[in-house]
């Protein structure tokens, strides 16, 4: 299936070309489509095989990348900066990730889902997707690692979001903790998946290294790797997702979190059978970290974070990997996203803002500050906390806390 996609989307990537030297005009994907569907029944009888949303979704995903490929040429022209240009480029079988998007009929059931030309196949996890209320747009299927996964697009009605009316905070992130907070809760762990992993990954590659290609000794090398790299960046991810939804959700206590599981389960109504105590508890996981004004005071109203330079500390060379291996840039990204979902600010701080050197008791400034000093001393003698040994990454976040409060003032 994802070898049809690929197909598609290089077939017409090469007549979109071929049509633009010969006519100086682009090709649309429905001409494209009517193309391979008249090949269908000529030289290429194995897309009957296979359902149209395949060929038809990756000839529309052409389109759209034509399109972003042009939006920058213009954006660049006015003056915006872009890295590259991104002209669409050929797929491989052997880089990428292979996937291909079906569109309906589509049905979803608690441990199974239903997809044209592929039938009912049973779901690993079960009551994830959900079942009912919703209308199911399209579904990706991936390859990853040797497993499979199913991706489904739904439109749901989303409850109206209740604006946060709490304290602000300051987030400073670093590499031996993956976020220090300014409202006292403990420094969050960074996991630091890769460097836990790499004495493994390199026994790996050095065997993959040493298969002889084309064997299947090599494969079977090959997956091992994969597969280890795909758990290092699902023990990323999963750090990363908890870490943000602790910061923009109200934090509760594990005995609190209990009463009210209980509380809104006793608002709905009785189950009977399993599966309805399935749909309870997915209504209850819903319902508990929902927007409502009674929570509204314990959510941060602003969250400040640093607008850190990702690709400038990764050309340290002592730096770089641990760097890359906190995910700095998947920590702001979804930071952006789920303050919108759950009605809160988002504060950057300028690239320059001295987070980390400035004293957050009197603004006393330690310019030769180093990169090892881990341990920040005030020597303000008017300051309360002269002397004081403070945590520098608890410090930069009591900074960027206090340009949260002044962002605050100058609105009112």
């Amino acid at each position: 299936m994802q070898g049809v996609s690929r197909f598609s989307y290089n077939y017409g990537l090469a007549r979109k070309q071929e049509v633009y030297k010969t006519t100086g005009q682009s090709i649309s994907a429905i001409d494209l489509q009517k193309e391979l569907t008249a090949r269908k029944h000529v030289d290429l009888p194995w897309l009957k095989g296979v359902s149209k949303w395949i060929v038809q979704n990756a000839l529309r995903d052409l389109d759209v990348a034509y399109e972003n490929c042009f939006r920058r040429v213009r954006e660049k022209k006015a003056g915006k900066k872009h890295r590259g240009l991104g002209f669409p480029k050929f797929k491989s079988k052997s880089q990428g990730r292979g996937s291909f998007r079906l569109d309906k009929p589509i049905h979803v059931f608690e441990d199974r889902i239903q997809l044209p030309k592929l039938g009912t196949i049973r779901l690993k996890e079960d009551s994830y997707i959900p079942t009912s209320g919703v209308k199911v747009l399209s579904a990706t299927i991936s390859e990853r690692a040797g497993k499979w996964y199913v991706s489904v697009l739904v439109e749901e009605g989303a409850p109206s979001v209740v604006l946060a009316t709490g304290q602000p905070i300051g987030i400073d992130l670093g590499i031996l903790s993956l976020a220090v907070c300014s409202d006292g809760r403990p420094p969050l762990k960074n996991p630091k998946a890769l460097q836990e992993n790499l004495k493994r990954l390199k026994r790996l590659q050095r065997h993959l290294s040493r298969c002889k290609k084309g064997s299947a000794n090599r494969q079977k090398a090959r997956h091992q790797v994969a597969r280890l790299h795909a758990r290092i960046a699902n023990i990323r991810e999963d750090a990363l997702h908890k870490a943000t939804s602790s910061f923009i959700r109200a934090p509760l206590t594990p005995s609190e979190r209990i009463n009210l599981k209980a509380h809104l389960a006793s608002l709905l109504p009785l189950p009977k059978t399993k599966v309805e105590q399935k749909k309870v508890k997915k209504q209850v996981k819903k319902l508990i970290h929902q927007t409502t004004e009674v929570n509204a005071p314990l959510r941060p109203q602003v969250i400040a974070l640093e607008n850190l330079s990702v690709e400038g500390m990764k050309r340290n060379r002592k730096l770089a990997r641990a760097v890359s291996d906190v995910g700095m840039g998947e920590f702001r990204k979804q930071m952006e996203y789920k303050s919108v979902w759950n009605g809160e600010r988002l504060l950057f701080a300028g690239r320059f803002f001295p987070s980390s050197k400035r004293c957050h008791g009197c603004g006393w400034m330690w310019e030769d500050m180093e990169l090892s000093d881990r341990i920040f001393l005030c020597q303000n003698p008017m300051c309360r906390l002269f002397q004081v040994p403070q945590d520098r990454d608890l410090n930069a976040s009591e900074n960027l806390a206090e340009l949260a409060d002044e962002y605050l003032r100058s609105l009112r």
